[in-house]
């Protein structure tokens, strides 16, 4: 599966000619998300229904411009996702956990003009690219019917223990792979500088784990746990773009040598 999304995104690469790389921009950008957990079928998430889990992400960003308006696009930064379930058979408790990733994005993006206001350069964007987190940590709660919540931490590959502060993680996927599918506006806001907004769906394709990955020795979440699911992610970023021209510069240095000459 990971080199179906290399060989997919290699030949978009190619097709869409090389990299000017005297010209790129430079940017940040932060957004709010929301994810969905979709289990591999039926018996993996019986007796729960699943529910939506806000997040948020961080990123850096850096743009090299290709032919015909496309671009060549890479991110890497930190992401928090996560799954909310509730009970459905043993009353009304919710476990609710948060993932911590390092995320990491290519792409192919498309602009096209957009007339909003004279004198303000404003674009329309589409992308899509493969997308790749590894898990970091993680962390829960159980919030039952009672009042009562109990927090824990996951552990990685050790062998299930008896503390109930602590969710054993084990045969996990750390590295998740996706695709993502992206619309975006851009407004120029100063010289080579730009406001960048874009609503991006991540479809992701890796299983968190198998179907007794999880393990926590809890009186309502006792035994293994499924981790046979896969997160989609819908996420709305804002961000701030500078772009450069390393043709600028190499013509300031020229002409001071001529100068001095």
């Amino acid at each position: 599966m990971r080199c179906r999304y290399l060989i997919i995104f290699l030949a978009a690469f190619v097709c869409f000619g090389k990299l000017q790389a005297q010209k790129f921009s430079l940017g940040a950008k932060a957004g709010l998300l929301m994810a969905y957990p979709n289990f591999a079928n039926a018996l993996d998430h019986q007796n729960t229904t699943s529910m939506i889990k806000p997040g948020f992400s961080i990123a850096g960003l850096i743009i090299f411009p290709l032919k015909r308006k496309y671009a060549f696009v890479s991110e890497v930064g930190f992401t928090q996702q996560g799954r909310a379930i509730s009970f459905t058979t043993i009353g009304s408790h919710k476990n609710i956990s948060t993932y911590n990733f390092i995320e990491l994005s290519m792409g192919i993006r498309k602009t096209f003009r957009l007339k909003i206001k004279e004198n303000i350069p404003t674009n329309w964007f589409v992308n899509f690219g493969p997308n790749i987190n590894y898990w970091l940590s993680g962390r829960g709660r159980i919030d039952t019917e009672f009042g009562i919540t109990q927090k824990y931490t996951m552990v990685f590959d050790k062998p299930p223990g008896t503390a109930y502060d602590k969710m054993y993680i084990n045969n996990e996927n750390r590295w998740l792979f996706g695709l993502n599918l992206g619309v975006g506006f851009t407004a120029t806001t100063k010289k080579n500088q730009r406001l960048l907004t874009e609503l991006r769906l991540t479809w992701g394709q890796t299983y968190l784990g198998n179907s007794q990955s999880a393990s926590w020795n809890n009186l309502v979440f006792q035994g293994q746990q499924s981790l046979k699911f896969n997160l989609k992610v819908l996420n709305f970023s804002v961000g701030y773009i500078f772009d450069k021209d390393l043709r600028d510069s190499k013509k300031g240095k020229s002409t001071i040598r001529k100068r001095l000459k």
